[in-house]
């Protein structure tokens, strides 16, 4: 069972040095990006891209250096790519004490918002997250959230894509020592940790929106899928990709030739390489099994 107020995967970010270049990456790939948006209070903007399974990703840049958005800053210093998850909660302030009575400490809650135009006018998103301490969470940035206004964020006309992806079916960890990073994961989320050979998985205990697997496996094993990929440069572990399940394989794999971004294709998966998505590898697959992604 996962820690008290935490029920699955609500968002990957990505951080990006140029969010115009990374919504229109993400565009050619074909997904549905909104429009701009602006924390206020965090001097960051983002775009985001919405799964009807209640998931999403967000392309995150920085507007102007503050401490609320240091990490970001940092992690922009060395790479582009995935520099955070944020888990689902329905209460982020009453979960910092089961998640440091676990073994995750999380310092005080923040409250945040975004402007976002709406027919009838401009609207605040908002949302309460709470950061878990970045050494208790190997490969990166966790922090639990919060959202006040879900329907300023899930809009009915900004869910479907052409490449017809319809949410994060798994979260994928490079790592040098897998046993250590699925513990860490499995006791954070709860479920139980598979060993498929070539990595370890942690499977949801339960079925649902946002219950995403986490594969974790040694750079050489993740090189079968995404071949020699760039980003394995970086020290493990790190949140290496992510995968997402599409309704059509047609529809995807039509969206990525027009794309023009290099793609592999075998077992029924579409790979694009780090470089076409701003630092992440992303797979794309029907029916999804993740043995098609192991060797």
């Amino acid at each position: 069972m996962s820690i008290d107020g935490i029920t699955g995967l609500d968002h990957l970010v990505i951080a990006t040095r140029d969010l115009d270049t990374a919504r229109d990456a993400y565009s050619r790939l074909g997904f549905t990006v909104t429009p701009r948006g602006h924390h206020t209070q965090l001097k960051s903007a983002n775009h985001t891209i919405l799964f009807p399974t209640g998931t999403y990703l967000e392309l995150l840049g920085i507007e102007e250096q503050r401490p609320a958005n240091a990490h970001y800053a940092a992690f922009l210093r060395q790479r582009e790519g995935i520099a955070a998850i944020a888990l689902k909660t329905p209460d982020a302030r009453a979960a910092a004490g089961p998640l440091a009575a676990a073994g995750f400490p999380a310092p005080e809650s923040v409250d945040f918002g975004r402007p976002v135009e709406m027919p009838d006018g401009t609207r605040d998103a908002k949302f309460t997250i709470t950061q878990i301490d970045p050494e208790a969470t190997p490969a990166g940035r966790v922090f639990l959230c919060q959202h006040h206004t879900p329907d300023l964020v899930w809009r009915p006309d900004q869910l479907e894509h052409a490449n017809s992806a319809i949410g994060l079916e798994a979260l994928v960890i490079a790592a040098a020592d897998p046993d250590a990073v699925a513990a860490a994961y499995a006791r954070l989320l709860g479920g139980t940790v598979t060993d498929r050979g070539s990595a370890l998985v942690v499977e949801p205990a339960q079925p649902g929106d946002g219950q995403v697997p986490v594969m974790v496996a040694t750079p050489d094993r993740l090189h079968w899928v995404w071949t020699a990929d760039p980003a394995f440069a970086t020290p493990l572990p790190f949140f290496a990709g992510f995968v997402l399940r599409v309704a059509d394989p047609v529809k995807a794999q039509q969206a990525l030739q027009k794309s023009k971004v290099p793609t592999v294709v075998g077992g029924g998966v579409m790979r694009v390489n780090s470089p076409g998505a701003c630092g992440a590898m992303i797979a794309f697959a029907q029916d999804f099994d993740l043995d098609a992604l192991i060797p």
